[in-house]
């Protein structure tokens, strides 16, 4: 009866999550976001006796090689760090120099477009690219007149492929590469040939799916000079060169045993001393002394996405209560292929569309104990895993966060997307990458 009760209050959780339901309450409307829906369901499984505090603190330690509270301090310190590096203005200035590149040729700046998510995915984050990049096609598409969907569906889904070569590159891949105990370049060196793969496969096919959509010119003369974006000539630099030396740490730092989270906590602290220095340089013209002085430390800080972090510990708490009840074995028995080849495919589609089902975080947290609980050591397996949760973002909009955060900034900008548009537009493209990744393992 307990398992019973948690699965239910598991799919409610998901589904409230993706709807974002709204409540009055004495005249005041409610949003039961992510945060406001996790503790809510958390409160219930405790006062239910089908959690506990305890219950809640073993979710957090060591289960079979995931560390769920040093997963939290990667997922968040990367966050930070990419946050902080994005609050420089740097990425959108690059953007608009390689935007401008394009002369005003609307293939080129296809091309450029995805080339420009692919590297700024590989570095940073796929949320990261979507704040960056959705509003710059936008500002494109509103006073050129093209239409955005051929560029924007590309881009989002390139972001939601090239996240996959570095274990930075999604929180789903740090849960993976945890379980398994993969180090940087031996993630990187098994999921390079699948990335590249996928990333080829899908930009010529969605090229070839938009070629008489994507106009021959872009009128590019709206485009605002994003210098102004620049804070701080001083602190850009600074960023990058910290940021530089931060991602030298993540690729080397397994030749010195320098443990993932413990070099992200560093660098988070770092960062935080440069904000705090620079923040008064930008100071605003505030009779409060204090938030003119810290408003940019304050604001890069908020914009981390700290609502996810009751959502995610909510489903640890569901996954260690599944384990009790042995439900994760059974998944894993279930996907405990013999054959290889077959298997890892099976698994990459099984996977993706999985986390449309239950979102890709907590789809990983899941299937990742499952494959570990019934004793699956194959790493192609494990690998096929990280296909699935990346690109299981791309079937549709609630395959992951990312996907419902961007069709609100989309909706912000009075451009529709519909799950039903989104389908329509990658499923044919998304079923052939997923294959095609997952083959390129077996290489």
């Amino acid at each position: 009866m307990s398992l019973i009760i948690a699965l239910n209050l598991f799919f409610a959780t998901i589904f409230l999550v993706t709807r974002e339901t709204k409540l009055r309450f004495r005249n005041k409307e409610i949003v039961l976001d992510y945060a406001r829906v996790s503790i809510l369901v958390l409160i219930l499984l405790i006062i239910s006796g089908i959690a506990s505090i305890s219950t809640v603190k073993n979710a957090l330690m060591p289960q079979f090689n995931i560390v769920p509270w040093q997963i939290l301090i990667i997922f968040f310190g990367s966050a930070y760090v990419c946050t902080s590096l994005d609050m420089s203005g740097v990425l959108k200035y690059f953007a608009y120099k390689l935007v401008l590149a394009s002369k005003e040729n609307g293939v080129r700046l296809y091309f450029n477009l995805v080339f420009l998510t692919a590297i700024m995915t590989i570095f940073t984050s796929n949320d990261i690219v979507t704040l960056t990049l959705t509003p710059i096609v936008a500002y494109i598409a509103r006073y050129s007149g093209i239409n955005p969907i051929p560029f924007l569906i590309s881009i989002f889904f390139a972001s939601n492929t090239w996240s996959m070569i570095f274990y930075i590159g999604n929180p789903t891949n740090v849960i993976v590469a945890q379980a398994y105990s993969l180090r940087f370049f031996e993630y990187a060196k098994y999921m390079l040939l699948p990335t590249l793969v996928a990333g080829i496969v899908s930009t010529l096919m969605f090229f070839l799916i938009y070629r008489k959509q994507i106009p021959q010119a872009v009128s590019l003369a709206q485009l605002e000079d994003p210098k102004e974006d620049i804070v701080n000539k001083y602190y850009s630099i600074l960023n990058v060169v910290v940021f530089a030396i931060f991602f030298g740490f993540l690729a080397f730092g397994d030749l010195f045993n320098l443990e993932l989270w413990k070099t992200i906590l560093v660098f988070c602290g770092i960062y935080a001393v440069l904000n705090l220095i620079f923040s008064s340089s930008f100071a605003s013209d505030s009779k409060d002394k204090f938030t003119a002085n810290f408003s940019f430390f304050f604001e890069t800080f908020k914009r981390v996405p700290w609502k996810i972090l009751p959502l995610v510990l909510v489903f640890f708490v569901f996954v260690y209560i599944f384990n009790l009840y042995g439900l994760t074995r059974y998944v894993g028995n279930l996907i405990n292929f013999k054959n290889q080849a077959l298997g890892t495919v099976l698994m990459a589609l099984i996977t993706s569309f999985a986390a449309n089902l239950m979102i890709n975080q907590p789809m990983t947290i899941l299937f990742a104990n499952a494959m570990k609980v019934a004793g699956i050591e194959n790493l192609k397996y494990a690998y096929a895993l990280v296909i699935g949760s990346n690109l299981g973002g791309n079937i549709t909009l609630m395959g992951a966060l990312a996907g419902l955060m961007w069709s609100r900034i989309l909706a912000y900008y009075g451009i529709k997307m519909d799950n039903k548009t989104f389908v329509k537009n990658t499923l044919p493209v998304v079923l052939v990458t997923i294959v095609a990744s997952s083959l390129a393992l077996l290489f």
